[in-house]
């Protein structure tokens, strides 16, 4: 979901070399998320770019002076800052950054930062990783942090010169500025909500290199822990083996075999509110496992198996208070099997889905769900993107608002 959509938006630029990679950001802001953006932009920044590029992305005259003779009235830093939603700065240098924590206002930027609520300003740093570690600047950056005021950690890796090398101090990537600035846009339908998902399949190894397992990839489950943490719960995620990048807002915790993910569950299950079991848990296992790669010769004509540990079944038996959210694929009899195993595994709700449909299921971006609830109602949620799909299961769950944009 946006959540940026209409936000008053106030963009900052000091004199950093990372200011190039801010053109994009100010695009995708306003062309796709359809945020209202302001841009002020120092002395130093311009000596980078020009504010031309802004204003043609941004589609406002760019801001650069405390004292310019328009028709604006003199306290306007003072009225854009407090009619605006959120303030970012992208790059925050160690200038800037220093004049804030003490208090200095010598320019248009500084000025407007000084009026700013410190709730409502969100900086991303980017310089040399010595500039970045050093204790001055940190004793800086730490006053913000207890003022307030919200920090996009820098990225490590490749610095701007051959002399800095690899180290910290890179801008913080787009994805993440544009994610972090639409969570503090997003209500906080879930706050104080302790919530469980688990992602991703499980593997189970009958020797050191081979395994059982299935084409989950962990892109549902990993949909809604970072939904339900732009909501404003406290997420842990549980995922089995999966490429993809895991949500920087939850606590995650990868695991390989169905009991490992039970043992990971086990810990916390009981201080939970809610659990998403998305998982695409294998239910098969080798009766044995070897320590060390079978020879291929020694192999035999068959596998002996056994099931898996039934995770849901034993945390259906355990839940007092918690809401248990169970996810079926099927291929035939999805509504019948799937009331089955809610009725069996003692769930509240369970997320179905036909395995057999274009665009669902495993490895897709997209799904086409039903929500069933224990009196037996059944929710269509037309075909999306599983991120979107993510708030609206949410939605159902704890009867919040949902995304009904098409």
């Amino acid at each position: 979901m946006i959540f940026l959509e209409g936000k008053k938006i106030i963009l900052g630029l000091s004199g950093g070399i990372a200011i190039y990679k801010v053109a994009n950001l100010l695009r995708r802001l306003t062309a796709d998320y359809n945020a209202d953006l302001q841009v002020v932009m120092t002395q130093h920044a311009q000596e980078f770019m020009t504010p031309l590029i802004f204003e043609t992305f941004s589609g406002k005259r760019v801001l650069t002076e405390i004292f310019e003779s328009d028709h604006l009235v003199a306290t306007r830093h003072i009225d854009i800052v407090q009619s605006a939603d959120i303030f970012l700065v992208a790059p925050a240098t160690a200038n800037i950054i220093g004049k804030m924590a003490n208090g200095i206002a010598d320019d248009l930027l500084s000025t407007m930062l000084l009026v700013a609520e410190p709730k409502k300003v969100w900086l991303a740093p980017a310089m040399n990783k010595n500039m970045y570690l050093n204790p001055f600047f940190q004793k800086n950056l730490n006053i913000l942090k207890v003022s307030g005021c919200h920090i996009i950690e820098p990225e490590t890796g490749e610095l701007a010169t051959r002399q800095e090398g690899w180290g910290i101090g890179r801008l913080p990537g787009e994805a993440l500025i544009i994610d972090k600035l639409n969570a503090a846009a997003a209500p906080k339908d879930l706050a104080g909500k302790k919530i469980i998902v688990t992602a991703g399949p499980t593997r189970e190894y009958f020797d050191k290199v081979r395994f059982i397992s299935n084409p989950s990839t962990g892109k549902m489950g990993i949909a809604l822990a970072e939904a339900a943490a732009i909501l404003g719960a406290d997420v842990t995620l549980i995922i089995g083996p999966s490429h993809l990048d895991l949500p920087h807002n939850c606590h995650n915790i990868r695991v390989q075999s169905a009991q490992e993910m039970l043992n990971a569950l086990t810990e916390i299950f009981d201080h939970c509110d809610a659990l998403f079991m998305a998982a695409a848990v294998e239910d098969i296992q080798p009766q044995n496992q070897s320590g060390i790669k079978i020879k291929k010769e020694t192999l035999g004509d068959s596998i002996p198996l056994k099931p898996t540990v039934d995770i849901l079944n034993e945390l259906g038996k355990r839940k007092s208070k918690q809401t248990l959210v169970g996810f079926s694929v099927e291929l035939m009899n999805m509504t019948e099997n799937s009331r089955k195993k809610m009725e069996k595994k003692n769930l509240d709700y369970i997320v179905m889905n036909n395995l057999e449909e274009d665009g669902a299921a495993f490895g897709s971006d997209t799904n086409h769900i039903w929500i069933m609830n224990r009196q037996g109602d059944v929710e269509e949620l037309k075909p999306d993107s599983k991120k979107k799909l993510a708030f609206n299961i949410l939605a159902t769950v704890f009867n919040c608002a949902k995304d009904e944009q098409a």
